[in-house]
């Protein structure tokens, strides 16, 4: 039997693919926003180790960690969309990208290439 077809392996990397986007939007939102994995974590609960882990996209998360993560998103303003694909597109209010660099986001602005965000193919700007 071919594994490809098998419905449990296809389950299983749709869950994981899952797992990968949402980490990706979780670095995304959390570079944009210039947040720290502890600052992040302390928003929704977590520890920091629990949003490192998330972040790497081989934790399955908890309805409440996603809900809680959805939340702040929403606080912030910063929408994703899904799209035909299996991508998505994420949607930054100018109030967010205006807002004044400390001199710590500034240093992690220049070190987001540790974030795993390499590039956004698309980014709408309210």
């Amino acid at each position: 039997m071919h594994l490809g077809s098998h419905p449990l392996h296809d389950v299983a990397e749709l869950i994981r693919l899952e797992c990968q986007a949402f980490a990706a939007k979780i670095r995304m939102a959390r570079a944009v926003l210039g947040w720290s994995q502890g600052k992040l974590a302390f928003r929704i609960g977590l520890t920091q180790r629990g949003v490192h882990k998330l972040e790497q996209g081989e934790t399955e998360p908890r309805r409440a960690t996603v809900l809680a993560i959805e939340s702040v998103w929403h606080d912030e303003g910063i929408t994703f969309e899904e799209l035909p694909d299996g991508g998505f597109r994420v949607t930054v209010p100018s109030s967010v990208l205006e807002r004044p660099a400390t001199a710590a986001s500034r240093r992690r602005h220049s070190a987001r290439h540790h974030l795993g965000v390499t590039s956004i193919a698309h980014r709408t700007i309210v």
